[in-house]
Formats: structure tokens, sequence, C-alpha cells
């Protein structure tokens, strides 16, 4: 065998080497995440530790360090994670004819999309914006956590249709819906600790009635 094959061989010896540590890495790191959300979701985020994500995952606890830079590190990438896999770019639903089914499908689509998937994993994350004021300036920068651009556009169509009054301010309006959404799955689902269809309900009482405010007549 000439040096020149030799070296291709070689060259292709490395390259299997690289992509079996690639793929032996994307395994872990998908463990990892894996166990992450199941020790996290049982025993919240202070109370769980590197040593326990890490004998879930069944991989060295130095790992976490290397792949995620420690405990924190894991939380965000598992954040990342679930906004990649919900991406807030657009609504899920087609534009409804009318203020209240409009509201209706917009709440009941951010609770099943944001909240269903991991109830405990999303009050964890809401707990750790509470106490933690570096968390949530970091949660913000990732993902401002705002309502869609496209949820006043409809609500504007509504309006150019004569649908809503003419007189209500939707920039405020769209805010304090917003406010209003994230402070009931907090204070009434995390602190109080309501089943999800409560909260549900709480939400669509709660459109109902600013439904028939926003269509009465000026």
């Amino acid at each position: 065998m000439d040096d020149t094959s030799q070296q291709k061989k070689g060259a292709g010896s490395s390259l299997s080497r690289s992509k079996a540590k690639k793929r032996d890495r994307s395994a872990s790191e998908e463990r990892l995440l894996k166990a992450a959300e199941d020790v996290f979701s049982k025993y919240g985020f202070k109370g769980s530790t590197t040593r326990m994500i890490a004998d879930k995952a069944k991989v060295n606890e130095s790992l976490i360090g290397r792949y995620f830079d420690g405990k924190m590190g894991l939380l965000f990438s598992l954040i990342e994670r679930h906004m990649e896999e919900h991406p807030l770019n657009q609504l899920s639903y087609p534009a409804q004819g009318n203020i209240k089914d409009e509201l209706t499908m917009l709440i009941n689509s951010m609770v099943s999309e944001h909240c269903n998937k991991n109830e405990e994993f999303f009050k964890i994350v809401l707990s750790q914006c509470l106490v933690d004021a570096k968390f949530l300036k970091r949660i913000r920068e990732a993902k401002p956590m705002k309502i869609l651009p496209e949820v006043k556009e409809r609500l504007e169509s509504l309006r150019d249709q004569g649908k809503i009054r003419k007189d209500i301010d939707l920039d405020m309006f769209v805010e304090n819906l917003d406010t209003y959404f994230h402070g009931v799955m907090f204070f009434d689902g995390v602190l109080q600790e309501l089943p999800m269809e409560k909260l549900k309900s709480k939400l669509n009482f709660f459109v109902t009635t600013v439904s028939a405010y926003l269509e009465m007549k000026a």
C-alpha cells in the first residue's frame, strides 16, 4: 500500500471516530435532557442535583458541566428545546369571525401548546422566574414573554369590520391580556395548585366577560 492510500485510510478512520464521538455525545445529551426534565418535574429545580440527573441518565456526572455548564444550563437547554418545538412565531389556529371566538382560541392554544406538554416543568420555570432575577432576565433575553403581534393584527381586523369598539386601545388590551394569563397560571396554577381544567375555566370566563365589553357599542 502506497503512502497516499495509507493517508486516505487514516483520514477515513479519523472521520469515522469523529462521527462516532458526535453520536455518543448527542445520545448522552439527549439522555441528560430527558432525565433533567423528569427530575426537575418531580423534585423542583432547587431540590434536584446533578448527581440525581446523571444517575437517572446513566452517564458520568461530569458530562453535565462539560455539555451544559451545570444544572442551570440544563434547565435553559430544556426551555430552548420547548421554544423550538412550540415556536411563538405564528398562531396555530385560523382567524375567527368574532372577538369571543378569537380570544377563546388564543387562550386555549396558549394553555395547550405551552403548558399542557409538561405542566410541572412549566410551574418550575414560572417559580424560578419569581425567585431568581438573573434567571428571569435571561428568559426575557431568550424569548420575550409577550403575546404575538399577530393577535393585535387580528383584533384590528375585527375592529375594522365593526365587531370591536373603536375606542379600545388594542396595545394596552393585548398587554393586559398577556399579564392576566401569566398571572393566573402562576398565582392560581403554581401557588394554589389548581388543576388545569379549572384554570382553563377561569380564563374562559374572563374571555366571555371581556368580549362582551369589547363588543359594546360606544
